[in-house]
């Protein structure tokens, strides 16, 4: 058999082996699955949202508002404290329309140490605004020391918007709050 033909065999029968067929069903089970642990949940305080600029339009998509972060507390493993007020969240709606979640700000733990976070992810859009659904990833830096975990960890979380009543700590009309429940990846 010349070499041609031999190599278009080859690659004719590797092809039509069971491995590339098309109808063979995918096999979902991972090798080594990942865990979740819920580890923090963070109660984010932010003020109404404000307008940037009179045109929404920006390089990343539409920035149509911002969200202050005025203050809020959180509580977890082996931590606690507030949430420092000055952070915010600023959304963008991509040219394909998915909204991106972008926040940053600064956890205070109750024994004085400051770790920031970086909150970014997806939202999932519902039939109603109580359908909405948003995962993200945050980003921790912590100083080194006790909670240096923080920096050795994937992390995903959920954000639920509305809070439970009993978490709420908005104090008027013009203040809403996140929820935000953080997971360890193990």
């Amino acid at each position: 058999m010349n070499a041609p033909l031999a190599v278009i065999l080859a690659l004719w029968l590797a092809l039509a082996s069971p491995a590339c067929r098309a109808t063979q069903a995918w096999d979902a089970r991972g090798i080594d699955p990942p865990r979740l642990e819920l580890v923090m949940r963070i109660v984010v305080t932010c003020t109404a949202p404000e307008r940037p600029a009179p045109e929404s339009a920006s390089k990343d998509g539409r920035r149509d508002e911002i969200w202050p972060i005025v203050g809020g507390r959180f509580t977890g493993k082996h931590i606690r404290g507030r949430v420092v007020p000055g952070g915010g969240d600023f959304p963008v709606t991509r040219p394909d329309g998915v909204t991106v979640i972008d926040a940053l700000y600064r956890l205070k733990t109750d024994d004085g140490v400051t770790i920031i976070i970086h909150n970014r992810g997806l939202e999932y859009p519902g039939a109603t605004p109580a359908d909405f659904r948003y995962r993200l990833a945050p980003e921790f830096i912590a100083p080194q020391g006790k909670y240096a975990w923080l920096n050795r960890h994937t992390f995903v979380a959920t954000l639920v918007y509305p809070v439970p009543e009993s978490m709420r700590l908005a104090r008027n009309e013009s203040e809403n709050d996140r929820l935000i429940e953080v997971y360890q990846v193990r």
